[in-house]
């Protein structure tokens, strides 16, 4: 009672302590301003301990002060609150709080993914990955393993989910609403009303759960045994986003392990650092025992560091996608004076004019005014009642539509001017159907009607399948790792990209979708297979099962492996992993500490000299109780990658060592050694293996190469003649991580002092500073950091305070193609005591300049020798 006491009495104080209020300042995180955050919620992270007081007398307590409310309380991942705060409440006032840990500002979260163009057909998508033997000569299906979606709901009446909510027998007994189809997240106070269950109003989640658990005839999903949670923590679709907050996300989480599940898939993501708050609760999952899967993200055309949480938790399992193999969809059937041709079709631009012809109609090829097949520029001859083939390019779908429409076509078929297929987007103003088809084969198809009259028919529910034209590639959109402690992201990858499954019956019950998003739950169902075949294994022990057994991909263009960067230990193999008698662990090797010099105890390394070397352990385990092992050990090289271009330039996609099979020599890839290559493990034991992996010393550190590749175990048991491999992933940075840069380079021109306009000033020393004559500093982070001050100083270095947006932890890299190319704070007459910017404070009239400030990785934030730096030139502020 004392110290509930002493809680009430803390926050009826709240106003007071000024001095506490510095010291709470550290507590409190201050994310990015692109970083979109819900005005006045908090998640408060509370101190743990005998004599500590329950969460509830916390939250009766903060329940008790005027404007705060306490919405939520957390006592199974980690003990706290989500509270929403007034004006006069500031998130250090919060901090300090006798007994609170940590305060968060409360995130908003959308959802990512995309519609496919293609389909996948599902067989042959089983056989790639194990699921098919695992379900058919060894009977599994998931049966007694329970698996949490945290997700947008399930539309559990589609037949092919078992059209059933919590009846005996159903697929799905547990789960609940946690926001409701109200929440509108730009609004100024987003209305959270859950309903009685989670039906779906997106289909990003009956999507998921069709791979997962799909019955057929249409959708079979890996694990259709299993017994399903759904925890609907997004909203419908308001102004073309699906949303949800960091608090509403948690009390799904928290529920789906309240109700014990086996196995939460996730395929959700934000932010990039293992430290914040859903990447925290993850991490506590696993440490008691669930297996957490999750999706490693869709920023693949950002590069480097765009591993998203929860992905990056301790712990969790991280999914990159791989395309899919055969392509399954709707076709047209063309008739021409050449041929008869079947052709798949993209899905629609729009879902309220399908391309459908049940019977044959005119179709053209038609040139456009200024004699081109793209049909930018209209059409002198008519298209009435015919359907025109034009080609992508120059202009927008939407463009090429209206001006065929404008001539009188009925419909409109794009061939693609790349290899592939795309899915066209049109805008309203477009009333005819649109589709697009693959660059292969059109040209023929084209040429043919250009001989003569033709005819195109696509009936309703007439359908072909084809060999896919990226199929078992790692998909484009597949986020990178590594994390920000250069931690391997993804663990493996799975079928992501074109994936046909279940959607709400109210949006068409079916619909193709790529993303990790669907990824994350083919490998959640492995996982329950797994568990099912060998309920005895723990989540590590499942980790290293599915990474050992994963098949690493090879890029053609270089003639090595796809980095562990990319694709993890490479395209899951559940049967593989089931079948296993043996185990490595841990399952990759993340090389964030090196060392510079000669190379110790391995004689074949020392005519090297002084290179870039790590020194790790392994241990093998053999399973197999009656038989012992021989293994023997090789390792295969896989791309190097930078950032960076030749010229220094920061390249989008990154740059990949060798460029092809011919520019490789051998001192630009890794080289792994161990001390014995063969070695023999008795029946039931463990062997640990010492092994030195030496970064390319013929790859320039200044060029801020990653490196990697595969350890390559080869295995036979005693008596036995067929041998099995498994694999373990290795990367690291080449170069002395802890000092690596994480703002760009001095040639990008950043950072830079600028006017408010973001044109640079060309003499900081004439610019003078008001309060109606703001300026900015801006840079970009390359490499994302803990923490990032700007700060003014004075002439005799003396900090006057944080720059307005100046201060923010749990920086990601800046994206190319995200919503924060670059970062930056404002320079005005006020500046800020805190970091929080509660208190400012006038700045005198005098000579100042701009301290920039950013911690390098693994850096020490108390450590000013672990700062990257920059000062600007002296400049006036009046």
């Amino acid at each position: 009672m004392i110290l509930v006491s002493r809680i009430v009495f803390a926050v009826a104080c709240l106003g007071v302590a000024s001095a506490q209020l510095k010291v709470a300042d550290d507590k409190v995180v201050k994310y990015p301003s692109y970083v979109p955050v819900k005005r006045g919620a908090f998640i408060i992270e509370l101190e743990s301990g005998n004599t500590s007081p329950s969460t509830a007398a916390y939250a009766a307590s903060f329940n008790s002060i005027n404007n705060v409310r306490v919405s939520s309380q957390f006592n199974s991942l980690f003990r706290g609150l989500a509270v929403s705060t007034g004006n006069n409440i500031s998130a250090a006032q919060l901090a300090s709080v006798q007994g609170v840990k940590r305060v968060w500002p409360v995130r908003y979260h959308t959802l990512p993914y995309r519609m496919s163009a293609t389909n996948i057909t599902y067989p042959y998508l089983h056989t790639q990955t194990g699921v098919s033997r695992a379900l058919q000569e060894l009977q599994l299906n998931g049966t007694g393993i329970k698996v949490g979606i945290v997700d947008t709901g399930v539309d559990y009446t589609h037949p092919e989910l078992g059209n059933c909510w919590k009846t005996a027998g159903c697929p799905w007994q547990y789960g609940a609403d946690f926001i409701g189809d109200k929440f509108d997240w730009s609004a100024p106070n987003p209305i959270v009303s859950p309903n009685p269950t989670p039906m779906d109003c997106d289909g990003h989640g009956t999507h998921v759960s069709g791979i997962l658990s799909g019955q057929g005839p249409t959708v079979y999903g890996v694990a259709p045994g299993a017994t399903y949670g759904m925890y609907r923590v997004f909203s419908c679709p308001f102004n073309g986003s699906v949303a949800s907050t960091d608090d509403i996300i948690l009390r799904g989480i928290e529920a789906a392990y309240q109700d014990g599940h086996d196995i939460i898939s996730l395929s959700l993501g934000g932010g990039s650092w293992p430290e914040d708050p859903i990447s925290a609760a993850c991490s506590e999952l696993v440490k008691k025992g669930v297996v957490v899967v999750a999706a490693n993200g869709n920023e693949g055309s950002n590069g480097l560091y765009t591993a998203g949480t929860p992905a990056v938790g301790h712990g969790v399992i991280a999914v990159g996608s791989i395309d899919n193999w055969n392509i399954t969809g709707a076709v047209a059937e063309f008739t021409t004076p050449q041929s008869n041709l079947t052709v798949l079709l993209s899905s629609p631009g729009s879902d309220k004019y399908p391309f459908i012809f049940e019977t044959d109609v005119p179709v053209v090829a038609p040139t456009d005014k200024n004699g081109t097949a793209l049909g930018c520029t209209g059409y002198d001859a008519s298209l009435v009642g015919k359907v025109a083939v034009i080609q992508r390019g120059v202009c927008s779908f939407t463009q090429k539509a209206t001006a065929a429409q404008s001539a009188g076509a009925i419909g409109v078929i794009i061939y693609n001017n790349v290899p592939g297929i795309v899915n066209p987007s049109i805008g309203v103003s477009v009333t005819i159907p649109v589709v697009a088809i693959a660059q292969e084969g059109a040209q023929t198809l084209v040429a043919d009607i250009s001989k003569g009259p033709s005819t195109v028919k696509a009936p309703s529910k007439l359908t072909g399948t084809f060999p896919a034209f990226t199929g078992g590639k790692m998909s484009p959109f597949s986020s990178f790792g590594p994390s920000p402690e250069l931690a391997i992201e993804p663990l493996l990858s799975a079928p992501g990209g074109n994936i046909w499954s279940t959607y709400p019956q109210k949006l068409g019950s079916y619909a193709s979708l790529s993303g990790t998003s669907m990824a994350t739950p083919y490998v959640s169902g492995t996982v329950a297979l797994l568990k099912q075949a060998r309920p005895q294994l723990g989540v590590k022990e499942i980790r290293s099962l599915l990474a050992n057994s994963a098949k690493p991909l090879q890029d053609v263009a270089t003639g090595q492996m796809i980095h562990p960067y990319w694709s993890g230990a490479g395209l899951v193999n559940v049967y593989d992993a089931i079948k296993s008698r043996a185990m490595i662990s841990p399952p990759e090797l993340s090389i964030n500490e090196t060392t510079w010099g000669p190379v110790p105890g391995f004689n074949q390394l020392q005519s090297l000299g002084s290179v870039r070397w790590a020194q790790r352990n392994v241990t093998i385990a053999n399973t197999d109780s009656s038989k012992g092992m021989d293994v023997w050990l090789d390792s295969s090289v896989a791309d190097s990658l930078s950032m960076y271009l030749a010229n220094g330039e920061i390249s989008d996609v990154p740059r990949t060592w060798p460029a092809s099979p011919a520019s490789v020599s051998s001192d630009t890839l890794p080289l792994v050694a161990v001390a014995d290559s063969h070695l023999h493990v008795a029946a039931g034991q463990s062997k640990n293996i010492t092994v030195l992996v030496v970064a390319p010393p013929g790859l320039k550190e200044s060029e801020k190469w990653f490196y990697g590749g595969y350890l390559n175990f080869t295995l036979k048991w005693d008596q036995e003649l067929v041998t099995s491999s498994l694999i373990v992933p290795y990367a690291g940075y080449n170069g002395d991580f802890r000092a690596a840069d994480v703002l760009s380079t001095p040639d990008s021109g950043l950072p830079a002092l600028t006017d408010s306009n973001q044109v640079a000033i060309a003499d900081v020393s004439k610019l003078v500073v008001s309060a109606n004559n703001t300026a900015l500093i801006l840079y970009r982070l390359d490499v994302p950091s803990r923490i990032v001050s700007a700060t003014l100083v004075d002439t005799s270095n003396n900090t006057i305070g944080y720059l307005p947006y100046g201060y923010y932890e749990y920086n990601p890299r800046n994206l190319p193609y995200g919503d924060n190319p670059l970062s930056g704070a404002t320079i005005s007459n006020v500046v800020f005591t805190d970091k929080e910017a509660a208190h400012p404070i006038k700045v005198t009239a005098g000579k100042y300049y701009v301290h920039l400030a950013a911690l390098r990785p693994l850096g020490d934030a108390n450590n000013s020798k672990d700062y990257q730096t920059w000062d600007s030139d002296q400049f006036s502020i009046a």
